[in-house]
């Protein structure tokens, strides 16, 4: 796994990969060694786990973001003090486009959940499962995952390219994150219930 995620970040010059751990300890041990600034962390580990990892870090005050990679979302914690330090939960099978998209917006900052791990609505908005039911925003979505531009999409669609414009920010909105890359990823992991065409 390690060896595939070094292959995956590769294939971005702007991330590099400053370090690998093979356990809990050696992850603890290493972020403040490395100076490391983004941290993707299994969330199983020998020895110390990765939610114990990350306690760890948030307690330290080191100020390393986490992002978890699991294969188990009903197994990461990502609530209450963890919020300030995990600000990313994605599973393995994610592409390396939309973990690369990931990794730079969790370093900016941006807190990232894939729709896995978040199970109730926040402040009443939607939910993982039905936070785009319109079949032209599931289009949307389909074509900016695919790296189509406004231009692209509206001619695809054939609607207004304004439309398409307004509609990308309100997926944004709904989805908690910052632009086309953010969306990418954010729904890289959803199925919202359109085949890929293929």
């Amino acid at each position: 796994m390690r060896r595939q995620l070094g292959i995956y970040l590769s294939t971005a010059p702007d991330l590099p990969l400053c370090a690998a751990y093979a356990s809990g300890a050696d992850a603890i041990a290493g972020v403040c060694r490395d100076d490391i600034e983004v941290l993707l962390l299994d969330v199983r580990m020998p020895g110390i786990t990765g939610p114990s990892v990350a306690a760890e870090l948030a307690a330290s005050g080191i100020g390393c973001k986490v992002l978890y990679l699991t294969s188990y979302p009903d197994e990461v914690p990502v609530r209450g003090d963890l919020r300030k330090t995990v600000l990313g939960a994605l599973t393995k099978d994610i592409s390396p486009e939309n973990l690369v998209a990931a990794i730079r917006l969790v370093a900016s900052g941006i807190s990232l959940l894939a729709p896995e791990f978040i199970r109730q609505p926040a402040h009443g908005g939607a939910g993982s499962g039905d936070w785009v039911s319109d079949p032209r925003e599931r289009e949307v979505v389909r074509l900016v995952g695919r790296g189509a531009t406004n231009s692209q999409i509206a001619a695809e669609l054939n609607m207004s390219a304004s439309w398409v414009k307004q509609t990308v920010s309100a997926l944004c909105r709904r989805a908690g994150v910052r632009g086309r890359a953010g969306l990418a990823a954010y729904s890289g992991e959803l199925s919202v219930g359109h085949g890929d065409g293929n």
